[in-house]
C-alpha cells in the first residue's frame, strides 16, 4: 500500500541584509564617537568650546540610529503555500503579524510601473504587501515563483 504524498509546500523566507552584527555596530559606534569627540575636544582646547555640545549630539543621534536599526535585526517575512492554505507571517521590530488565506480563493496581484514592482496577497477583501524586505527585482522573482501556485493578476504578470 502506498501513501499519497501531499504536494510540495512552497516556502519563501526573507530577512534583512545586515553586513554588521551587534558587535560590529558597537565597534563602529565607538570609532565614530572617539573620532568625533576627539576632534571636538581638540577644537575646544583651541578655544572653540561650542563645538563640544554639537559633537555630543551627533554621537547621540548616531547611537539612536544604531539602536533603531538593532530593533529590526530579527525581522523576517515568511510565505508558505501549502496544499490548502497560504500563510504569510511577518515580523517588524517586535510585532508579528500573520495572514492566512484559503489557497483556491487567494490571488497574488503584481503591479509594475517602470522599475518599481509591488506584490500583494489578496483574500476575502483584505490584502497584504509581499516582499517588504526584497528589492523590486526580488519581488518580481517572488511573483514568478508563485506563478502556478497561486493565481496571479494585475499589471506586469
Amino acid at each position: 500500500m502506498f501513501a499519497e504524498v501531499a504536494p510540495r509546500t512552497f516556502v519563501h523566507v526573507a530577512t534583512p541584509n545586515r553586513s554588521l552584527g551587534v558587535d560590529g555596530r558597537r565597534w563602529v559606534l565607538g570609532a565614530i564617537a572617539a573620532n568625533t569627540l576627539g576632534i571636538a575636544t581638540f577644537a575646544a582646547w583651541l578655544g572653540a568650546w561650542p563645538v563640544l555640545p554639537f559633537a555630543g549630539l551627533e554621537v547621540a543621534l548616531v547611537a539612536l540610529a544604531f539602536h533603531m536599526l538593532g530593533r529590526h535585526d530579527a525581522d523576517y517575512e515568511r510565505l508558505e503555500v501549502g496544499e490548502h492554505e497560504v500563510r504569510y507571517e511577518v515580523r517588524i521590530a517586535h510585532r508579528v503579524t500573520t495572514f492566512v488565506a484559503y489557497r483556491p480563493w487567494a490571488r497574488v496581484e503584481v503591479a509594475s510601473r517602470g522599475e518599481r514592482c509591488a506584490v500583494k496577497l489578496i483574500y476575502a477583501g483584505k490584502s497584504v504587501a509581499l516582499g517588504r524586505l526584497l528589492s523590486d527585482e526580488g519581488r518580481r522573482q517572488l511573483a514568478e515563483a508563485l506563478r502556478g501556485r497561486v493565481p496571479l493578476s494585475g499589471i506586469g504578470k
